[in-house]
């Protein structure tokens, strides 16, 4: 597994993958991070998870857990192979690397009323920070789902509990988040607790699917560009490398 990298500054950071946005964001991220990654549907914001947690798997053998709770475990698979990042030689039987936590089909319990709203919270709340302790990089996807049906606190706690475990472990922790399903208090303090806040804004006039990756929060970075260009290839994220500040 590749160490992470040390910044001009003194802390340690870790590459996303995407050599572009690693050279703007001055290496990658700070190593033990805790980061909202906020976009629409169709910005690719979830994208983005999916392809920096492949690329640290395939190119440095590091391990991560993606909790799955607004679609099943094999949706997301799908998604990703259209990209080329088949994760099934990471998965599975004898495989560690790479591992799915099913928190949909609770969810769907919970729709059809055969067991509690609590649910969601008690396995995020018993298997992330094990998955933290076994060294895992972590996705929530999504996050929005936890911020719609549970109380502040309850939201405040799990943030907290997040980012005491990755200060313990390290690594990278993505909560997805979809910006329009929330009202302005759950976002402020969403970027209060957050080491980070990234958000993916589409550029609906442009023919093509691209945008400007805003960097809202990001705390031991500071002096990132605030607006990066990026568009959505036939290969995942892909930063444009001539642009204007904005």
């Amino acid at each position: 597994m590749a160490s992470p990298k040390r910044a001009a500054e003194g802390h340690s950071i870790i590459s996303t993958e995407i050599v572009a946005l690693d050279r703007l964001l001055g290496g990658g991220f700070p190593d033990g991070s805790v980061l909202a990654i906020m976009g629409e549907p169709g910005s690719g914001f979830d994208l983005f998870a999916q392809q920096v947690m492949f690329l640290k798997v395939k190119n440095g053998g590091q391990k991560v857990a993606y909790f799955t709770i607004d679609r099943p475990a094999e949706d997301v698979k799908s998604e990703m192979t259209i990209y080329g990042w088949d994760i099934d030689e990471f998965e599975g039987k004898g495989k560690d690397l790479w591992k799915f936590v099913d928190a949909y089909t609770p969810r769907q319990e919970i729709r059809r009323g055969m067991t509690g709203r609590r649910v969601i919270a008690e396995i995020l709340a018993s298997q992330l920070p094990s998955a933290m302790e076994e060294g895992r990089y972590t996705v929530i996807d999504t996050f929005s789902y936890f911020l719609l049906f549970y109380d502040l606190k309850d939201i405040i706690e799990m943030i907290e509990t997040t980012i005491y475990y990755a200060r313990k472990h390290g690594g990278l922790h993505f909560l997805l988040m979809i910006p329009g399903l929330h009202d302005s208090k759950i976002i402020t303090t969403v970027a209060h607790f957050a080491d980070g806040m990234v958000e993916f804004q589409l550029n609906l006039e442009e023919e093509e699917a691209a945008g400007n990756i805003r960097i809202r929060k990001l705390r031991k970075v500071h002096h990132v560009l605030r607006s990066i260009p990026y568009r959505i290839t036939r290969e995942g994220i892909a930063i444009e490398t001539t642009m204007r500040v904005a």
